[in-house]
């Protein structure tokens, strides 16, 4: 079954990454993906749902490992949405690198692996065993606009056609 039909099959839909980027409410600037072939770089995402913020706060401190969880899947889409921009198709990830995931963390919040364990598991069920990386789940005390979870993500791509990157770089919205 194609990654898209997985999507489709399981409720879930990658944002448009043009649209994301048509807005800068951090004021960051950045570009969303860099491509030394056959490896693609992408800058860290955070939870969207429909175009909004998702699951934001602080992990042991308001928010539950299962709500973590589900913010890391959306972390997750968010990557994808890049990663679709860039290459077109997802399916010419050949294989997930590194995913570095960071949980924003009550002190004394240790379960930032399960949080994780969210865009982990998700990409494994998408994309099989290419969809399993090395990985690091590091606990923060606060990220950009109060997100519970940003995840960075590293792949080997199929084929040489790349998008030129997104820059975010205007105007905070």
């Amino acid at each position: 079954m194609s990654i898209e039909k997985k999507l489709a099959a399981l409720g879930l839909e990658v944002p448009d990454l043009e649209a994301h980027y048509g807005v800068n409410p951090s004021g960051a600037h950045f570009i969303s993906h860099y491509a030394v072939p056959p490896v693609l770089y992408l800058s860290g995402t955070v939870p969207m749902k429909d175009g909004e913020r998702y699951m934001t706060g602080v992990l042991g401190a308001g928010l539950t490992v299962d709500e973590g969880y589900e913010a890391a899947r959306y972390a997750a889409l968010t990557s994808l949405s890049a990663v679709r921009f860039a290459l077109g198709d997802l399916e010419r990830v050949a294989q997930m690198l590194q995913l570095i995931g960071y949980v924003n963390s009550a002190p004394g919040f240790s379960e930032q692996g399960r949080v994780i364990n969210g865009a982990t598991d998700l990409l494994v069920e998408l994309f099989g065993p290419r969809g399993k990386s090395t990985r690091a789940a590091i606990g923060c005390q606060g990220l950009v606009g109060n997100h519970s979870v940003e995840i960075v993500l590293s792949l080997v791509y199929a084929g040489e056609e790349i998008r030129p990157p997104l820059a975010r770089d205007h105007k905070v919205a």
